[in-house]
């Protein structure tokens, strides 16, 4: 009886064995991690993207009845309303609302009304008359 040959295990043989095998397999590696790389870029790039609006947004909702109006009608991007250092500037997302409002004053965002006052109810109606001296104190 002859001892059969071991069989390779799948280590042994998915393990490159030449140079150009480990090259390739190295280069095939960077490029996917390179691939996973350039996403998560444009992922956070587009989240960035997502909070810069919002916080323009949250500008303009101060002074426009509608902020998505600030887009809208003035026709810049986000990236017209941010520094250098790409903050938003507030003193640019003003500077357009006041044109916008110049232009069209119904867009501005409307004032809430004074509260109303009854002044029947309670004692605002009747002045109460107080006795003027001591013997007023004890009539009626």
């Amino acid at each position: 009886m002859t001892n059969p040959e071991p069989a390779e295990t799948n280590s042994e043989a998915a393990a490159p064995t030449t140079e150009a095998e480990t090259s390739r397999a190295r280069e095939t590696r960077y490029r996917v991690e390179r691939n996973t790389a350039r996403e998560q870029l444009a992922a956070a790039e587009a989240r960035i993207t997502r909070y810069q609006r919002a916080e323009i947004e949250r500008l303009a909702r101060g002074s426009l009845s509608h902020a998505d109006d600030l887009f809208t009608l003035s026709g810049n991007d986000v990236a017209d309303y941010l520094t250098e250092a790409g903050d938003v500037d507030p003193d640019k997302v003003t500077a357009d609302i006041e044109v916008i409002l110049a232009e069209r004053p119904g867009l501005q965002k409307p004032t809430p009304a004074p509260a109303a006052v009854d002044r029947s109810q309670g004692l605002g109606a009747i002045a109460e008359t107080r006795p003027t001296d001591f013997s007023g104190m004890f009539s009626n």
